[in-house]
């Protein structure tokens, strides 16, 4: 982790450096995710609902559907599809969904499906019989709430909502996919605190929903929380970790333009770094080689998601071996001319540099 290298001369650096600008573009992209900002936005869906036309309410709308070709690659379609009657159950309020098979029922039913997947059910519905009925036969799969039943359509509504405005906030309708990643990726880095509060975020609470709900979590929970935050808008991400000596840690995987990247969101939160504001870009979209010069060696990765939970014991497998979003060490985000397709960045001697990224 970078606070285990030189941050010390990082944070000198920072500090020289503060007075010099750069000569970047004035369509620049400015971002302000504030907490302020983020309850305006909220007020803005409501009231563009009674304002505008169909087409500009709001741009993005929450997806209970999501998908990952990744995992499908593990996950046959029968499987996916029961997981989606079960989705649709669950926004009703329902106790019984269509499904395939026992082994469909097993995986929508799984706790590491829903908290990767469909995050507000984690913990909240189980697929053990709680009466004495069987949890699935003849294609019917049955649903064991554990809290009551409209109080859990509550707080799926809730979550949604909280969605649609995350997604509306931080991204433009226009915005390529490169720039979804990004700015997504600067949402959660510049939002979110590191930290395990046994209060906030305990197993009753619900994992990824309660990282949503408190903006506190752990490495697992962030490399779910921007995964699933890609997949609401079409783009494949899935959380996936390492288990070494030396190394236990969790980030996402991610399919940009048919390649393959690590990127790790809980080493970019402005929160680790004492006196930094800015955000690392280091950690985005980074190579097999980048991710293993950082100690998380990607020989036998887990994936959440997945039933076996090792990748070594599916038939999925997974490369980053393309470098063309590989930034300078210690280098943080500047401005996006997005007209343009141009990042601008600062290394760690202030220098203003730039990727193009179209």
């Amino acid at each position: 982790m970078k606070t285990d290298r030189i941050i010390g001369i990082i944070l000198a650096a920072s500090i020289f450096f503060t007075g010099c600008k750069a000569d970047i573009k004035k369509n620049e992209t400015v971002i302000d995710w504030s907490s302020d900002a983020l309850g305006s936005a909220e007020e803005t869906v409501t009231v563009t609902e009674e304002t505008t036309t169909e087409t500009e309410k709001i741009l993005f709308e929450f997806n209970p559907h999501v998908y990952s070709g990744v995992l499908a690659q593990e996950i046959p379609q029968e499987s996916w599809d029961s997981f989606y009657n079960l989705c649709d159950a669950l926004r009703k309020g329902e106790t019984t969904f269509e499904c395939s098979s026992q082994e469909a029922y097993d995986f929508a039913m799984n706790v590491s499906t829903l908290a990767s997947l469909f995050p507000a059910a984690c913990l909240k519905v189980s697929g053990e019989s709680n009466d004495g009925s069987v949890p699935y036969e003849n294609g019917v799969g049955r649903i064991y709430y554990n809290m009551p039943v409209e109080e859990f359509v509550a707080r799926e509504a809730d979550f949604e909502a909280l969605i649609t405005v995350i997604l509306n906030s931080a991204l433009e309708y226009d915005d390529d996919d490169f720039e979804k990643c990004l700015k997504l990726y600067l949402y959660v880095a510049e939002n979110y605190d590191y930290r395990y509060d046994e209060d906030d975020n305990n197993n009753e609470s619900g994992f990824v929903y309660q990282t949503f709900m408190s903006k506190k979590g752990v490495c697992v929970d962030y490399g779910a929380v921007y995964g699933y935050l890609l997949l609401q808008v079409g783009i494949d991400a899935l959380d996936i970790g390492c288990f070494e000596p030396d190394m236990c840690h969790a980030w996402t995987y991610v399919v940009l333009n048919g390649q393959g990247y690590h990127v790790d969101t809980t080493w970019a939160l402005t929160s680790c770094y004492e006196g930094m504001d800015d955000v690392y870009l280091d950690y985005f979209l980074m190579s097999d080689e980048d991710r293993n010069q950082d100690g998380c060696l990607v020989r036998d990765l887990s994936m959440q998601a997945l039933p076996q939970f090792f990748l070594s014991q599916s038939t999925i497998k997974l490369k980053a071996d393309d470098e063309q979003y590989s930034f300078p060490d210690y280098s943080t985000f500047v401005s996006l001319d997005e007209e343009n397709k141009i990042l601008y960045y600062k290394d760690m001697y202030g220098n203003i540099g730039e990727m193009a990224y179209a």
